[in-house]
């Protein structure tokens, strides 16, 4: 049921509507005008607004515009016997759910009603749930090894520290964000905004405007001025995850950000203070970057003024069955499901496999095992903790050993990204294929679980 103000002035069609809706199950308000409807907003906000366009005392999309604040919260739905494409886009852009034409087929109203609502109380729920998490306070980490014990007890010490500039190094699907995000919460910055890009997930040429914003004009489809992260997250933390991709051009406004806590806007001519802690992440050796001119060394000695190193799962082997059973626990409980413990056989597995995909690839199969299995007891048997192993082809071949063609593949694209010091472009020419095929199948073996320890994307 949703509560709904009907705004129309045709009294047949209000009477006939209202009726149906009250069948439905809802609870109606009705206005033949908009003096009427603002009267009936003072009092209550209602769900959803089933809005006409032409009433005798005004427009009802200029009400939509007016009464913006008021109906920010609620759905609206605006019909009219015009149908004009005019009125349908200004609808469309005040923010209306819907538009719709005379005679309003009252069926079809009623699923979209139910529609819109559905999905608007989805809305709401997940951001309580966001706002919730956000009031948790400090993140949650498990860690039971001295190696993680080592990085939980520098990263409080860090987070206490100001603004020092934190670079976090490690292999790929380590939780180098995870700790990124401790130490934002753990900091006296912790209830102002943290702001987070993946230098590599968005393509260059857009890098500068996520950082720095960009003025109005700044270039064709700038029609308004817009705020970057380094603004967004004023007085609190950002995080630049894959440091190493951050284009070149773009590495000496980074560093400028970094000694003068000033930034100018794409477009702009005017320096904006700001006041961030900075967090880098990476799985590259920077290093290297330097000597080979792709990085500038200015910038990663103010970067690497507080260096941590996450180590790799295989180097923290205590950690590994805590976490992957705190995983299939909160799986289960999305799915309904509750998992107690895992069975021995299955721990043995889990401490025997690589993890080239560190707790990321550990939290991916956790998934996959709350889907498939019931518990209590965790089994695991449908876990491919082995694919990494030779096939033997059967008896009378048995001195030959047959590796998959996958497998070679996955094998291959490896080779070539560490060989490459993670760079998919130069991976990519070492493979003899486009990047956009290199970055599918990385993408592909991050889906299965599998991830690559020199992979960027």
């Amino acid at each position: 049921m949703a509560r709904l103000l009907l705004v129309e002035d045709e009294s047949l069609l209000r009477w006939a509507l209202r009726a149906r809706l009250v069948r439905a199950g809802h609870e109606v308000d009705e206005a033949a005008a908009l003096h009427e409807a603002d009267e009936l907003l003072r009092k209550r906000r209602p769900d959803v607004v089933l809005l006409d366009v032409n009433l005798p005392d005004g427009n009802g999309l200029d009400f939509l515009a007016a009464q913006h604040e008021k109906l920010a919260e609620s759905i609206v739905l605006v019909f009219t016997a015009d149908g004009r494409v005019e009125d349908a886009v200004r609808a469309m852009k005040l923010g209306a759910w819907d538009f719709l034409a005379k005679p309003v087929d009252q069926d079809e109203l009623l699923r979209l009603i139910d529609k819109a609502t559905a999905f608007h109380r989805q809305g709401l729920e997940a951001e309580g749930s966001r706002r919730a998490r956000e009031r948790q306070g400090k993140v949650r980490i498990i860690a039971q090894s001295p190696a993680m014990e080592d990085v939980l007890r520098m990263a409080s010490t860090v987070a206490a520290a100001g603004a020092t500039t934190v670079l976090l190094r490690g292999e790929t699907g380590v939780g180098k964000e995870v700790i990124a995000r401790y130490i934002h919460s753990c900091s006296p910055r912790a209830s102002a905004p943290l702001q987070a890009l993946n230098c590599a997930a968005i393509p260059e040429h857009l890098v500068e405007s996520e950082l720095f914003g960009y003025e109005k004009g700044a270039f064709t489809d700038a029609k308004s001025s817009r705020k970057g992260l380094f603004e967004l997250a004023d007085g609190g933390t950002v995080v630049l995850d894959e440091i190493g991709e951050v284009p070149p051009a773009l590495q000496a406004k980074l560093l400028r950000v970094l000694e003068e806590r000033t930034l100018r806007r794409l477009g702009g001519v005017r320096e904006i203070a700001v006041d961030v802690r900075v967090i880098a992440c990476t799985n590259r050796a920077l290093e290297d970057d330097v000597a080979t001119g792709r990085f500038r060394e200015d910038l990663f000695y103010r970067l690497n003024v507080f260096p941590i190193t996450v180590p790799p799962l295989r180097e923290r082997v205590e950690d590994i069955l805590p976490l992957a059973l705190d995983f299939v626990q909160q799986f289960g409980a999305t799915a309904g499901k509750r998992f107690a413990e895992i069975d021995p056989e299955l721990r043995q597995r889990l401490l025997a496999h690589q993890w080239t995909g560190n707790v990321r690839e550990l939290r991916n199969l956790m998934e996959r095992a709350a889907i498939l299995e019931s518990g209590p007891v965790l089994i695991g048997r449908s876990l491919p903790l082995d694919t990494r192993h030779v096939v033997r082809a059967n008896a009378s071949d048995a001195a030959e050993e047959i590796v998959p063609l996958g497998e070679i593949e996955f094998v291959m694209v490896q080779r070539a990204l560490r060989a490459a010091h993670g760079n998919q472009s130069q991976a990519a020419r070492l493979l003899q294929v486009s990047r956009d095929q290199l970055r599918y199948r990385v993408k592909r073996y991050r889906e299965l679980g599998r991830e690559l320890v020199a992979d960027e994307a």
